[in-house]
């Protein structure tokens, strides 16, 4: 069997605090006429800036909340940490109580609208175009939270920037639902214990399975074969590392040290500091 490449992209390939600003800022500003007040408020501005300290200082006690689970650290990059900012705003106007109606609103509207903010500006993380171009002729795929079409375009951007990463296009499998977890559906452990981390990582992502192993069917090969790069272990390595892969971990000023701790002392997982490090860990 053929090993499969699997990259995540936003944050990944990309510089999500600097390419994200557009984000935040737009969340805010909806999130202030959702409760009755000026965009720039400087209550709101202050919330913002107020849980954004909280998180850094203590990352393990600050989840992303997705369909009242806690599914990810909300300190990785400015589309995470604005959904317990959007709930810490929302609790203190009393606007929206109902955790399903929240999820759907914060998770799926805004996040999409304030997303769209971010395309016209995509910041790549360096050496991305070389190491994604040097991949040409293997068995690599992108598979993303994000739309297949918006990520196709950082792709065929980067490709202006760096030639040679353009057939990567075709192989962006979009709306991976990695936040989703299905505790009916029995295709992977319940869970995962992290030093560090009280609670526990939930693998059950149903979705982000079925998007890898159509991905294996297409390389023709097996979660024992597959290599996956992502910037948060919890959404993007977690999983299939539980089923057998291999596992990189790009890190960033804001990666949780028990995330890096645990995936230094797993003999199948790596820290990715340098994009360069990519195709060895993979093929090398």
């Amino acid at each position: 069997m053929a090993v499969a490449l699997v990259l995540d992209f936003d944050g990944t390939m990309t510089d999500a605090e600097a390419e994200g600003r557009p984000f935040r800022d737009g969340y805010l500003e909806d999130l202030a006429m959702l409760v009755g007040v000026k965009p720039g408020d400087p209550d709101i501005l202050g919330i913002a800036e107020q849980v954004e300290a909280e998180i850094a200082e203590t990352p393990a006690k600050y989840p992303f909340l997705w369909m009242g689970r806690a599914v990810a650290p909300a300190t990785v990059d400015p589309y995470l940490r604005m959904v317990p900012i959007a709930h810490r705003i929302l609790d203190r106007f009393g606007v929206i109580p109902d955790a399903t109606d929240r999820g759907r609103l914060l998770g799926s509207v805004l996040y999409k609208y304030n997303y769209a903010k971010t395309l016209g500006h995509p910041v790549f993380r360096s050496g991305a175009g070389a190491m994604l171009a040097s991949l040409g002729g293997t068995s690599t795929w992108i598979v993303t939270n994000s739309d297949t079409h918006a990520v196709a375009g950082k792709v065929a951007a980067l490709d202006r920037e760096a030639p040679g990463v353009a057939w990567l296009t075709s192989r962006v499998r979009g709306f991976a639902r990695k936040f989703d977890v299905d505790e009916a559906w029995g295709g992977a452990p319940s869970e995962l214990a992290l030093p560090g981390l009280e609670r526990a990582v939930l693998l059950r992502r149903r979705s982000y399975f079925d998007i890898l192993s159509e991905v294996l069917a297409e390389a023709g090969s097996s979660f024992e074969e597959l290599v996956v790069i992502g910037d948060i272990f919890e959404l993007d390595l977690a999983m299939p590392l539980a089923l057998g892969a291999r596992v990189g971990l790009v890190t960033s000023p804001r990666t949780p040290d028990y995330e890096k701790a645990f995936v230094m002392a797993h003999p199948r997982a790596t820290l990715i500091e340098d994009l360069s490090q990519i195709p060895g860990f993979a093929f090398g």
